[in-house]
């Protein structure tokens, strides 16, 4: 049985398969809040991914990929790091 990708219908939003929703949700909240994400994001992904397992490897990097336009410069280095432990396992 062949599956069809999600279709995006928003132009505007990049298309990832497997973004978890909670923290898509949480990342969105911090930037109108702040304007950038709380390190405590990161952390809390970082350990559902890596530590305790409940969330994919792959759905971790979609959820980075997709909240990476909602991260400032200055926050940059903390959003490379974050990543790179997440694809690392």
């Amino acid at each position: 049985m062949k599956i069809n990708p999600i279709v995006n219908s928003n132009p505007n939003q990049t298309n990832f398969k497997a973004v978890n929703q909670k923290y898509l949700k949480e990342a969105e909240n911090w930037y109108k809040r702040i304007g950038d994400i709380d390190s405590s994001w990161y952390e809390s992904l970082r350990d559902d991914v890596c530590l305790f397992g409940d969330i994919s490897s792959k759905d971790g990097i979609d959820t980075m990929n997709a909240i990476k336009k909602y991260v400032k410069e200055g926050s940059k280095s903390c959003y490379n790091h974050i990543l790179e432990c997440i694809k690392r396992g």
